[in-house]
């Protein structure tokens, strides 16, 4: 059953590749770093990966925009220390430079419809640490079919690709919470490893890990979970990367410094607004309340208890690149991208309590006429 349901979520993302994914590539100002990054690993001088992955972008519809125009044709003695801030995602841009010899910088486009299909087997295998994979499956192929997990998959960003490791991550967490093993610990290590060196964000394993701690009074999990911050760490180390502030000030830079409002202004203004619109968003929003709901519901039940509080930890931790990057236009990927396995994951889980309960009235109905016939 298992492996028939995985076939079918995999056929489906296959298809929905060559129908809507690589049908429309989206080129970002982002994406031209990540070229040139990629670039470079393969073997070309900072000068000549510059001018490489200037070559490609002229032809997009970047070029159009002022803007944009002027990160194409950036200067190549300064275009990586004007990029310095993306230095440590250090992945995404050494696999595409693995593709290069024979996709060129289409590769970009390669990789993260690979990690797009990917994602959605990781994703129903993360469904299936519940006990219905034909929900599972159905639950999975929504995901791949929503707008969001579409556009991103179709973008020069490191985002897909990092969702992998997420997921991976998460269901590794969620089987921990049940039935706890070296194999698990170690997914649990390696994802963790792998999403830091993706995107910044080892926060996102940790936070369901110290969650599950709590609720179940094991730690190994939070342990393996570290593995994603030494992996930043060390990263961060050998690349000099930015730190929150430094990250947060170019942010200002490359936005706001022009209107002279000053940087705590700025940051203060930008965090209310973006607090702001997402409870405006969480309160419009009929899922994210039922979310809420599920979750209240699971902790009060014993079964569901230790998974419900991964999940629970896990949505924090989405929450938490908020004030990282209080940017309301970033907000979906940053935040309602990494919330979609989580929500996914509540769902099943609600739904499984639903049909358990249902199970259990039907049964409790066919047993009564017997009992009062035998009275």
């Amino acid at each position: 059953m298992k492996l028939a349901a995985a076939a079918v979520v995999a056929s489906l993302a296959i298809v929905l590749l060559f129908v809507s994914v690589l049908k429309h590539p989206v080129y970002t100002p982002d994406g031209i770093v990540y070229a040139r990054f990629a670039a470079r690993d393969a073997g070309f001088s900072e000068r000549d990966a510059t001018l490489s992955a200037r070559r490609f972008y002229e032809r997009t519809a970047m070029m159009r925009n002022p803007r944009y125009r002027a990160l194409v044709e950036l200067d190549p003695s300064v275009s990586f220390a004007r990029s310095k801030v993306f230095a440590n995602r250090v992945l995404y841009p050494w696999i595409v430079a693995a593709a290069l010899p024979f996709a060129g910088f289409r590769a970009m486009f390669l990789v993260n419809a690979a990690a797009y299909a990917a994602f959605g087997l990781a994703l129903f295998w993360m469904l299936c640490a519940f006990r219905r994979p034909a929900v599972s499956a159905a639950i999975a192929i929504l995901a791949l079919v929503l707008p969001l997990t579409r556009s991103v998959a179709a973008a020069d960003l490191t985002d897909m690709l990092a969702m992998v490791w997420w997921v991976l991550a998460l269901g590794a967490l969620l089987r921990c919470a049940r039935t706890p093993s070296t194999a698990l610990l170690a997914m649990v290590a390696v994802s963790s490893a792998l999403l830091a060196l993706t995107r910044p964000t080892p926060y996102l394993a940790v936070m369901p890990a110290i969650a599950l701690g709590l609720a179940t009074g094991r730690w190994r999990a939070l342990v393996a979970s570290l593995a994603g911050v030494a992996a930043y760490a060390a990263v961060a180390a050998e690349t000099h990367a930015y730190g929150i502030s430094e990250q947060l000030r170019w942010v200002y830079d490359h936005r706001v410094a022009a209107t002279r409002t000053s940087f705590d202004a700025w940051y203060r203004t930008s965090l209310i607004s973006s607090l702001r619109y997402v409870l405006i968003e969480a309160v419009r929003t009929v899922i994210t309340l039922a979310m809420i709901a599920a979750i209240v519901y699971g902790l009060r039940r014993p079964q569901t208890r230790a998974q419900i509080a991964v999940l629970a930890g896990a949505a924090l931790a989405c929450l938490v690149a908020v004030p990282f990057n209080p940017v309301v236009s970033s907000l979906a990927r940053v935040v309602a991208l990494p919330l979609v396995p989580v929500f996914c994951a509540i769902t099943q889980c609600a739904l499984e309590a639903l049909l358990d309960s249902g199970a259990r009235v039907r049964q409790a109905a066919a047993t009564y006429p017997k009992t009062a016939a035998v009275d």
